[in-house]
């Protein structure tokens, strides 16, 4: 992944909050219960023994030397202590049904460094046992010592007690433990999905990968689903949305400066990124401009755009095509002034030949002479050619990318086939944008304050 800027890092997080969120309550859940109803509790209890000083009958003084034997005896003793012998005795005394090996693994002898003291760890899911067999350890030691050496010099300073806490499971320390890996698993799981996603999210995506300029940055429209399809920037003129729009037509205006703009094909790499939507909202700013505005539906497979209006689809460009029907005879007049609508009309057997068609380029030519703008609406570029025909006679191509949806290997496509036909690719418009993200949220207000 390449090098992150501290606030692309923290956005990053922000957009995966949930993926975070989520995994950390997972493994929090997870370890709790593990810890409290699956993990048998363990209790640990011990007892001590000291190992005494050889009877020395011609001197009562205490020498180093005495101090060190002492010391070597103790690790004698310690050997003595975990030996089979002392563990089968302690199995028949205590009568219990293991084996050596099973009561090695739960008794642990260790020796307290510099001292003459040996202590007796026994660890059970039984307290009581524990105890019992802690005690009976010291027992049979002290006893197997005095039979093996002959000398009675062990003492057992403290005798083992019943242990009321367990050591394990501790489920306040397994979850917070769990809590902070769930933490860690998440973000690398954030961050590598970031690193996989292949698809436009950002306008720093579009100028690395494509070399395109931003003319526009859409929010998405919430709320309103497919069917319900609205011209938002005349039913809600003070929205972001409308004001996004409103940025769009004023970054198309300045984008060519040296070359008059009459004809715009809005399109996209493939269906369902809001083409059409972004052709009727832009068409009706320019509208509500000034301008005379004609749109086009040329969407002849899938059009749309008449029911963003509410008008019927039975007469339309195939109408002008092929029937030479005057298309002031049925172009539909908005509510806004100078602003036409021409439908598609029913979808024609040959949809790609009447796109590349003499009919169609003089019906374009004849269109633009009446109006200040034309805005036409084809299919994807990507699925078909309709939209590369029609962009080598037009003045320019907008095109429309889905927020991360568009997979960048798609888009690339898109313009290559553009690019092969030479045309004038105007700009991208970065399309439902969820900008109460906070992720989004940053390069959508940057975005607009650099506009400002």
């Amino acid at each position: 992944m390449e090098k992150l800027e501290l606030r692309e890092f923290i956005y990053i997080l922000l957009k995966g909050k949930w993926i975070i969120i989520l995994i950390t309550i997972l493994a929090i859940l997870i370890s709790g219960l593990i810890s409290y109803f699956l993990i048998e509790p363990e209790y640990k209890t011990f007892t001590t023994l000291m190992v005494g000083k050889l009877k020395d009958y011609d001197t009562k003084d205490i020498e180093y030397q005495d101090i060190l034997i002492n010391q070597k005896l103790v690790s004698t003793y310690g050997e003595i202590a975990k030996s089979r012998l002392v563990s089968r005795e302690v199995i028949n005394n205590l009568n219990l049904n293991m084996t050596y090996e099973e009561i090695k693994k739960k008794v642990e002898v260790s020796l307290v460094k510099d001292t003459e003291i040996i202590k007796i760890n026994v660890t059970d899911t039984n307290p009581f046992l524990a105890t019992k067999i802690a005690n009976e350890t010291a027992k049979v030691f002290k006893e197997s010592v005095t039979k093996i050496i002959q000398i009675e010099n062990i003492q057992i300073i403290d005798k083992a007690l019943v242990p009321s806490n367990p050591i394990s499971p501790k489920p306040l320390f397994n979850m917070s433990i769990s809590a902070v890996l769930g933490i860690m698993v998440s973000i690398l799981i954030v961050f590598l999905l970031e690193y996989f996603d292949n698809t436009l999210k950002t306008p720093e995506d579009v100028e690395k990968y494509l070399s395109i300029p931003i003319l526009g940055m859409i929010p998405l429209i919430e709320n309103v689903c497919r069917e319900d399809r609205k011209i938002i920037v005349y039913e809600n003129p003070k929205s972001p949305v409308s004001e996004a729009y409103r940025t769009l037509r004023t970054n198309i205006k300045f984008s060519n400066i040296d070359k008059k703009i009459k004809v715009i094909v809005i399109t996209s790499p493939s269906s369902g990124e809001g083409k059409s939507t972004t052709a009727v909202n832009l068409a009706t700013t320019m509208a509500q401009n000034g301008k005379k505005v004609l749109l086009i539906d040329s969407d002849l497979r899938k059009p749309t755009i008449h029911k963003h209006f509410k008008i019927s689809n039975d007469k339309g460009l195939i109408s002008c095509l092929l029937e030479d029907i005057d298309y002031e005879r049925i172009i539909f007049s908005t509510v806004i002034s100078g602003f036409d609508v021409l439908t598609s009309g029913r979808v024609p057997p040959n949809p790609s030949e009447l796109m590349d068609s003499k009919k169609m380029r003089g019906f374009i030519n004849s269109v633009k002479k009446e109006y200040d703008l034309v805005i036409i609406d084809t299919p994807p570029v990507g699925m078909v050619t309709d939209a590369t025909v029609l962009s080598t006679v037009t003045d320019g191509v907008l095109l429309v990318f889905e927020t991360g949806e568009t997979i960048i290997k798609v888009s690339q496509n898109a313009k290559n086939l553009l690019d092969k036909v030479k045309a004038n690719v105007l700009g991208v418009v970065l399309n439902k944008i969820p900008v109460k993200e906070g992720y989004y949220k940053y390069y959508y207000n940057n975005y607009y304050y650099q506009e400002d």
